[in-house]
């Protein structure tokens, strides 16, 4: 600390006196300042177990609902016949033999050559399309080729308008925005646009491609669909038709994801043991240096994996054979971590027993459906993470407001203890310049006197 010009006189360290003495002063808030370390520390520590909590219900989602019921596609042929499982669709696993004769496609009508630039008169000329039974009349402002084209086009009809030269003359086509042999295209036209109406028999437009619905036969049963993507043939599942094959049946099957929920299964097992660790890493006491983590002796913090724990080990109804993990080899160890002893085990029950499997975790009473109802109240907004934190952030507040006054408060007492020091300097100067003063007389008197 530099030398303060109080005490340069009388030899008073004014500067170090009021540091020893606010040392001592400021120590409560530094006591404060420790508190308030560790209860960020443990607002910190909860947050890490929110987030494993959160990771672990991601998991146990996984096995609930429909989870464990999700299925494999596959077909012989993907680019004749492509087949993919709707989510939640209640598919089945199976195969089916498919043979495509015909596929759905849209009506194209296509007009006979016009000179381009032609114009067709307006008065007295109409033109309205129909297409599934409903009829849209034009709005005909541009009676060119193009302005009947943009007309067709805005009026939203079922219907697309393009015009294609063919080298000398242009050419109207219009083709049906849907498949299916209900969606065919009729044009009524007068006037001058007469040419255009196709039940006229003098109409000039060619059908050079007529709507029709896919034909198909599945399993040897006559299945027509007007969409070449087909949802509602076989429960749960979307067959996409790209081509017809007739005389080579195309085979698509569905099978049992078992591969995939295993590893959903060791997933869980993993995000459990893993949200178990940061769990005990929080809250552990180590004997030997007689020191605790920082959630140590936090009941709350302790009553995460009690919670879980209780759900893992109560028993599930209505899944035949299976009640407990370890029906399927899960087994908690000695550590308090899951494991899953025998994979051998789960692979059989997965094989010859995947209904009951399925509902040891996704019934009612399932584990995964227990699981993700606990971790949503402790996750919610009535949950130990909301109510513990809240709790923390308030006492992180009020310990604020205590350091801001106690702050103030020391500024106070040091400008207090440095006024008081430097007039007992300049008092202690003042004495000094006296003796000096009084030294200086009373020599000189004993030196008149002959002394």
């Amino acid at each position: 600390m530099g030398i303060s010009a109080s005490g340069m006189v009388s030899g008073l360290d004014v500067d170090s006196m009021v540091s020893s003495l606010m040392s001592i002063e400021q120590q409560p808030l530094a006591n404060l300042k420790a508190k308030q370390t560790s209860f960020n520390a443990k607002l910190s520590a909860f947050g890490t177990l929110k987030s494993g909590v959160s990771t672990f219900q991601t998991a146990v989602k996984a096995l609930g609902g429909d989870a464990l019921r999700a299925l494999t596609t596959s077909s012989t042929k993907s680019d004749v016949v492509g087949i993919s499982a709707t989510k939640d669709g209640g598919a089945t696993a199976g195969s089916y033999a498919i043979e495509v004769s015909k596929l759905a496609q849209a009506d194209k009508l296509v007009s006979a050559g016009i000179a381009p630039g032609a114009t067709f008169a307006a008065a007295n000329s109409s033109m309205a399309i129909t297409i599934g039974g409903k009829t849209t009349p034009l709005v005909l402002t541009d009676t060119t080729l193009a302005g009947i084209s943009s007309a067709i086009n805005k009026a939203n009809a079922g219907v697309t308008a393009t015009i294609l030269n063919d080298g000398t003359q242009d050419r109207l086509v219009i083709t049906g925005s849907q498949t299916g042999s209900a969606n065919g295209v009729s044009i009524a036209a007068t006037g001058s646009l007469a040419a255009f109406d196709t039940t006229a028999a003098t109409t000039t437009m060619t059908r050079s491609q007529t709507a029709q619905n896919a034909e198909m036969k599945i399993d040897g049963i006559a299945v027509s669909k007007s969409s070449n993507t087909v949802t509602d043939a076989i429960k749960g599942v979307t067959l996409n038709l790209a081509q017809t094959n007739v005389g080579s049946p195309v085979t698509v099957s569905l099978a049992k994801d078992t591969t995939g929920i295993s590893k959903s299964i060791t997933a869980f097992v993993d995000a459990y043991n893993t949200l178990a660790t940061a769990v005990n890493k929080q809250t552990s006491y180590n004997a030997a240096t007689k020191t605790g983590a920082v959630l140590n002796g936090d009941a709350s913090a302790r009553s995460i994996l009690t919670g879980i724990r209780a759900e893992l080990t109560k028993g599930v109804s209505g899944a035949g054979g299976l009640s407990t993990l370890s029906d399927i080899g899960i087994a908690f160890q000695r550590d308090g971590t899951l494991k899953l002893e025998k994979p051998a085990k789960l692979e059989a029950a997965l094989a010859t027993n995947f209904e009951n499997v399925s509902s040891l975790f996704s019934s009612t009473t399932g584990v995964a459906t227990r699981l993700t109802k606990v971790t949503e109240e402790m996750l919610g907004t009535k949950g130990v993470f909301k109510n513990r934190t809240d709790g923390l952030n308030a006492t992180i507040e009020g310990m604020k407001d205590s350091e801001d006054r106690m702050t103030l408060q020391l500024g106070q007492t040091e400008k207090r203890y440095r006024a008081q020091f430097v007039a007992l300097d300049t008092m202690m100067t003042s004495m000094q310049s006296m003796q000096s003063y009084m030294t200086q007389q009373l020599s000189a008197l004993a030196a008149s006197a002959g002394y």
